[in-house]
Order: C-alpha cells, then structure tokens, then sequence
C-alpha cells in the first residue's frame, strides 16, 4: 500500500456541462472555470470562499469531506484528517457540475494522500469510477476527471461488467461556450424527479440520432449540424415547462446572434450554447432576452477545457 508523502496539496476541478442536449447521463464537456482547493494535512478544518460561502455545510456533511471518506474505504487506507481551503467559482445548482467538482476533489485528495500518483492513467480511472459510482452517472464525472467532451457508459457484458468505460471526443480549439447562468438554483433531485420512468420508441429514436449527430458533428467541425444534433426529448422539455419556461427566448437569442447550438446545461438553469465566433454578440442577446423575460442572471464566455482535474503538491519534509 502506498505511503502517505505529502503536507499539501492544490487540487483545482472544472466546471462540467452534462447531456448537451440529447446525451442523457451519458456525455459531457469540461469548461475553463475552476474550483480550487488547498488541502492540508493534520485537521479537518474546512474553510469555503466565492460560491457556497455562507450556504455549505463546513462540517463532515460537506461534499468534499464525504467524498473522501468514501474514497479512502474504496482503497482500503485509514481514514487521514484533511483540511479543505475552497476557492469555489463554480455556481451552485445551476447545471455546471459543481456537485461533481466537490466530489472528485474528495476522491482525488484522499488517493493525493494515501500516496498514490494521479497523473498515473489507472488511477485516474480509478478515481472516475468511484465518482460515477457517487453520482450514479458519468457525464459530469468524465470530464470532470479527464477533460475535455467525453461519452461514459456503464459496461454489462464481460470481461467489463459494472465497470465505467469512457471515451473521449476531441474538441476543436475554435469552439467556445456561452452561458446564460440564471440568479435561481435548480436542485438536480428536483429536475430528475419530474422525468418519466418510461419514454416512447419515437423519442427514444429521436435521442439516439441526436446524440450520434453530435459527435460526429464536433468531431468534423459540421457546426450547422448543432442546431439540431443539441435537440432533445428526454429531459429538456418536461425540465423547461415545468420548471424554467423561460428558457425559450434566451435559447432563441443565442441562436439568432450566430450560437451553432444551444442546451439546458446538465439539469439547468444554466443555458448553454456552443459557438466559433460573435461570442460577444451572442453574450449580449442572451442576455437581454434574459432581461425582457425577467429573469435575473449573468453571461460567461468559457474556452472547453482539455484538461480536467490538476494537482500541485508539497511533499513532507
């Protein structure tokens, strides 16, 4: 078993959309925003500043603290008091990952901690498994983990039964996001508990075409195709009626001012949209539809990241 070797570490974390669009719990994009945390060892101090400041729990019911709990009883190591310093730009509950971002922290501090290499490929897979396994789901996790726009599957045939397999889409430098992040949250539990258990054939044919579209349209820079290819009929229509009906005219801004595509970000409120220019026309009529339908908010323009979770570390003395 490897040998605890370090007093600090950083770990900084992505922001991640999920599904864009008909990908369901199955694909998503890493995007260059970050969460940062400086984790110590020898307390279990845990400190948050930016997003969550005031409103997460900073005991042992907090998300990163659990997370590597969990992380240490998957490898078999001793529980290690850790202390969490958050610098957290993540927005909370609004669909970019950072429920995600909070747990692979926690997995990766506790495999930082018991030793372990996590530029190592097998240990990143490691630590992707443990967190899809949290969540229940790989598409925040994926990214997250390896940057980047990946698709993760559940495997049920051997020799890969129950193991997380994952692949990743190359994305061209010139594509960029545009994100209408709304004031108001939306609880994931929320967004998935008004989805039906069972969907129709048609639907089902609708989601499988789109999602295929969508690969191949990132891949071979066809951006006409995403208007279409980032369609769906399995989660954004009963989320938009039921809980952010105003998503339409933000939608049809940023396709009006040039977006290639456009998405409720992983469960919402936040609003994506996929561009390779007039970024800043787009941010401007996604914002002021926002402002015309009364809807509180601020617009990001994000590179995709290829790169997912970092760490810098100081050895013990």
């Amino acid at each position: 078993m490897p040998e605890p070797k370090l007093e600090r570490a950083t770990i900084r974390v992505p922001a991640t959309s999920a599904n864009l669009g008909p990908g369901f719990d199955c694909i998503g994009i890493a995007v260059d925003l970050w969460n940062e945390t400086i984790v110590t060892l020898g307390s279990k101090v845990i400190t948050i500043r930016g997003e969550g400041e005031g409103v997460l729990p900073v005991d042992d019911r907090n998300l990163i603290a659990e997370s590597a709990r969990h992380a240490f009883g998957e490898i078999g190591v001793d529980q290690i008091d850790l202390a969490f310093d958050c610098r957290n730009n993540i927005p909370l509950a609004r669909g970019l990952g950072s429920s995600s971002a909070a747990t692979v922290t926690g997995i990766v501090a506790a495999f930082v901690f018991a030793g372990y290499d996590v530029s190592d490929l097998e240990t990143l897979n490691r630590i992707f498994a443990i967190a899809a396994n949290i969540e229940g789901h790989p598409d925040n996790a994926a990214p997250a983990v390896f940057g980047g726009c990946q698709i993760g599957v559940h495997a049920n045939n051997p020799p890969d039964a129950s193991k997380w397999i994952n692949s990743r889409i190359e994305i061209p430098e010139e594509l960029k996001a545009v994100v209408f992040v709304p004031d108001f949250s939306m609880k994931t539990v929320e967004a998935r508990g008004i989805l039906p258990d069972v969907v129709s054939r048609s639907d089902a044919v609708f989601n499988v075409g789109r999602a295929a579209m969508l690969v191949h349209a990132i891949e071979t820079r066809q951006w006409h195709l995403l208007r279409h290819a980032t369609d769906d009929r399995l989660h954004q229509p009963q989320r938009i009626a039921k809980l952010f009906p105003r998503f339409r005219p933000i939608a049809r801004g940023a396709l009006e001012a040039g977006a290639h595509g456009v998405f409720l970000s992983g469960a919402g409120p936040a609003i994506m949209s996929l561009a390779t220019d007039r970024f800043m026309t787009i941010c401007y009529e996604m914002s002021e539809n926002a402002r015309k339908a009364q809807v509180d908010g601020k617009t990001l323009i994000l590179d995709l990241s290829n790169s997912g979770v970092r760490v810098e570390s100081t050895p013990t003395m």
